[in-house]
């Protein structure tokens, strides 16, 4: 987005928490970098966990201080962005200088999250406020975060429709998708193997739902197929998929780099995202950008980019029978698809939304 609103001529400033050498091209932006927290952060991630402050604990510490840096630099400007849980100094700071605050939503607000996800957990004998950093002291920071939230912008119309179901009037809630770098997710080359061949990308956990997936495989009896999984894996699904035992051979690769992942996305056959709490989905903006159809829950915000059995398909969350229903359909239908997948159109979707709504 940074480099789309530059190459539209619209100057921004833009506060990270990571080190330069980690954002490709920020030399041509104005970029603003306090990395040392991340760093510590991720540096003792890597130490054994009976040495260290717990995760919850690291990502306050690197949340806290990154908000705290940004509110004591925040210049001022017209509209300041920001994310949820790192920008409460910063939006009061905002405040005083009459700058607009929009907070930026890639996920739900976190009580729809826990809503959703609690009773997973606890079906599991697991306790979402134990495994998560999601407790009184964080929702107490969210409630203040919105309370100076000028407007709000979130990436899919499930995310706005989980905001105003938060109590977040609907005309101030921005709707702006997400695009793909099209200079490593495009589909030039592109060339469905014969094999049929599904690609599930992202973490393997309770929230992306990998079990439904499982079964649905498991109910298709199909041997001729094979499952690719690109990302790491959580403790928490691992039973899952220790006890699968269905036909359809599945591969583990572990994360990989992008560019690794547009080939791959380039070869398959589709795209598999069951989530069962899915803000946006980045994943599928860059496979569409690769011509691979792809199949969705209705929880994933990215569906509002599927148009149904042209480039994808959506199904209803946890339904393994749907989903392999979409699956035998794409295998009758094999296609190179398209969609609109830059991010010059979200960047110009922002730049007017910014104009054109009052202050």
């Amino acid at each position: 987005m940074a480099h789309a609103l530059a190459a539209l001529d619209v100057p921004g400033v833009f506060y990270s928490g990571y080190p330069r050498w980690k954002l490709p091209g920020s030399e041509h932006l104005q970029v603003r970098s306090h990395p040392l927290r991340t760093l510590l952060t991720y540096g003792l991630l890597r130490v054994p966990a009976w040495l260290r402050p717990a995760d919850r604990d690291l990502f306050l510490w690197q949340d806290g201080g990154f908000d705290r840096w940004v509110g004591a630099v925040l210049a001022p400007c017209d509209d300041f962005h920001g994310i949820p849980g790192q920008c409460l100094h910063a939006f009061g700071k905002a405040r005083a200088l009459g700058v607009r605050t929009v907070l930026n939503h890639a996920t739900g607000p976190v009580a729809e999250w826990v809503k959703i996800m609690e009773p997973v957990y606890a079906a599991r004998g697991r306790r979402l406020e134990v495994e998560t950093r999601f407790d009184a002291v964080y929702f107490e920071r969210e409630s203040r975060e919105y309370a100076l939230a000028d407007l709000h912008c979130a990436a899919s119309t499930v995310v706005r429709d989980q905001l105003v179901r938060q109590g977040v009037p609907g005309d101030r809630v921005w709707v702006v998708p997400y695009g793909a770098d099209e200079s490593v997710f495009h589909s030039q080359g592109a060339a469905r193997e014969k094999k049929f061949r599904i690609v599930f990308a992202g973490q393997a956990s309770l929230r992306k739902d990998p079990g439904t997936l499982l079964r649905a495989l498991t109910l298709s009896g199909r041997r001729d197929w094979a499952a690719d999984f690109f990302g790491g894996m959580l403790e928490e699904v691992k039973s899952d998929v220790a006890g699968y035992g269905g036909p359809v051979p599945l591969r583990w690769h572990g994360p990989c780099a992008q560019v690794r992942l547009a080939e791959e996305f380039r070869r398959g056959s589709v795209l598999v995202l069951p989530s069962l709490e899915e803000g946006f989905g980045l994943v599928v903006v860059q496979a569409l950008a690769c011509g691979l159809p792809c199949i969705v829950s209705d929880r994933v915000g990215a569906k509002d980019l599927v148009r149904h059995r042209v480039n994808g398909s959506v199904f209803a969350s946890g339904d393994a029978n749907a989903l392999l229903e979409e699956l035998l359909w794409w295998e009758r239908n094999p296609a190179i698809v398209q969609a609109e997948t830059s991010w010059t159109t979200p960047a110009n979707t922002l730049l007017r939304l910014s104009r054109d709504t009052p202050r």
